[in-house]
């Protein structure tokens, strides 16, 4: 038996059409209710940090080093973060918010959106933009080569980097488990990482088994979904989901 994925889902905010000017600045200031895929803020890399500065879009250069970020994402742009060779859908939606090293408070946003096939085919077809810390302006907006730049070095997912994500519940109330992201025990149990795997392989032996860490803020009824398959005369294999001993 493999395994690629466990869900625990809650209902979840979701966008469907591609944002104007106007409802892309709403979708900034609403972040709030869509899901935010990382518990605490991650301190950015100097590098990225000061890439995505509004000093790099002026052409300026200052010290950026020791900011950090959250990650939102909308409905069909969640469950690709969590999947290392995740390709995401169009309407995707992902957005940072950048928050200031002493004070913590947000200086500006930068995001994604992915337009349909063709927009802007350098760039997997996404549309990048930058929006001012207090959500008021659209500082930029569409096939930005200086963004693109930087999302080179993610082909394997879709030029989005993953390194920020760890099993979590979202502020949605869902809890994304992916077979990557699992620690393996026992005798040939492990994570098969090629693209056509990407998947707890070996699971041959009842004794082995797979766990994720992940602390629940918003605890409640969940249903548990699996992405699983059987190889041949593997079928009918009882598998036991255990949370905190039940």
């Amino acid at each position: 038996m493999w395994m690629r994925s466990c869900l625990l889902a809650l209902p979840v905010v979701s966008f469907a059409a591609a944002p104007t000017d106007a409802e892309l600045l709403k979708f900034v200031k609403d972040r709030a209710a869509l899901e935010r895929v990382t518990p605490k803020p991650v301190e950015m890399a100097p590098a990225v940090s000061t890439r995505c500065s509004i000093d790099a879009v002026l052409g300026k250069s200052n010290d950026h080093r020791g900011a950090s970020s959250h990650v939102y994402a909308n409905e069909p742009g969640v469950l690709p973060l969590f999947d290392p060779w995740g390709k995401f859908p169009e309407g995707s939606l992902l957005l940072k918010e950048k928050l200031g090293k002493e004070d913590h408070k947000t200086e500006l946003f930068t995001g994604m959106w992915k337009r349909e096939a063709g927009f802007f085919p350098e760039a997997n077809d996404w549309e990048f933009f930058t929006v001012d810390g207090a959500a008021s302006k659209i500082v930029e907006r569409g096939k930005l080569p200086r963004c693109a730049s930087c999302h080179e070095d993610f082909k394997k997912g879709d030029l989005v980097s993953k390194e920020y994500i760890l099993p979590a519940q979202l502020t949605g109330g869902r809890i994304v488990l992916h077979s990557s992201q699992a620690k393996a025990t026992g005798e040939k149990l492990h994570y098969e990482e090629e693209e056509k795997k990407n998947t707890l392989g070996y699971w041959t032996n009842p004794g082995d088994w797979a766990s994720w860490a992940f602390e629940v803020n918003r605890p409640g009824t969940y249903d548990i979904h699996v992405w699983q398959g059987c190889g041949k005369g593997s079928g009918g294999s009882e598998v036991a989901v255990i949370t905190a001993g039940q």
